[in-house]
């Protein structure tokens, strides 16, 4: 089965690709935005990134998450939340494409930052959750002025982690949030790897997500 994993650093428009996907891709698709237990991958693997990388950890983690979605069908994940404890096994693996996202660190601690302040869930995750990011402790979002700085490196530590860890990847590719979103790279990967023959415009592209309407958004079992 072949897969593909978007990873980064989150607030990289990964919901909206996963919108997209699943408009354009045929129902065999198992296209995953957010799974189960993703918010404990996020937990452990920002401890880890800290104190150092277990894989058995990791492949343990990543299998129980994903086992679900092991069929058949070929599998898309864009969760951000297990971005950084995929396994090596999983990376080694000719059938796996690892694309990782990256944004412009200032734009990123922005978004995030206002993210953190959206939502209840995401108020408490980003204030009272120890190791939710790696480098800012709890309550540091809401009394430290200079908190953007430290999104910022955030950012820069979690890409070259991720750049570091998922290069070998004999399918990676690395592209920026701009290009993804403003050239037909997504579709261009996505045929590649699949030997799809989907098109994505650019207006379709421009749309930004909206978690409250998912009237354009495909209802699989796996969501349940």
């Amino acid at each position: 089965m072949k897969k593909i994993i978007f990873v980064s650093t989150g607030r990289c428009g990964t919901n909206r690709i996963t919108e997209i996907l699943r408009e354009k891709l045929p129902e065999t698709y198992i296209i995953m935005h957010q799974m189960p237990f993703s918010r404990l991958a996020n937990v452990i693997g920002n401890i880890t990134f800290r104190f150092g990388m277990i894989d058995v950890l990791n492949h343990f983690l990543y299998t129980f998450i994903t086992k679900k979605y092991s069929t058949n069908h070929a599998f898309i994940s864009t969760d951000p939340l297990t971005a950084m404890i995929i396994p090596k096994a999983y990376v080694a693996s000719k059938d796996m494409c690892i694309v990782h996202i990256k944004r412009d660190a200032s734009s990123f601690a922005k978004s995030m930052f206002a993210f953190s302040r959206s939502r209840l869930k995401s108020f408490i995750a980003h204030n009272f959750i120890p190791f939710w990011q790696p480098c800012i402790f709890p309550l540091e979002n809401l009394l430290n002025k200079n908190v953007l700085k430290k999104y910022e490196q955030v950012s820069i530590l979690k890409n070259q982690f991720l750049e570091r860890r998922y290069a070998h990847n004999s399918n990676y590719r690395q592209v920026s949030m701009k290009d993804l979103f403003e050239t037909n790279v997504l579709e261009s990967i996505i045929n590649k790897f699949f030997d799809e023959q989907i098109s994505i415009s650019k207006n379709e592209l421009g749309i930004k997500s909206n978690e409250s309407d998912k009237r354009h958004a495909r209802r699989i079992k796996y969501d349940n």
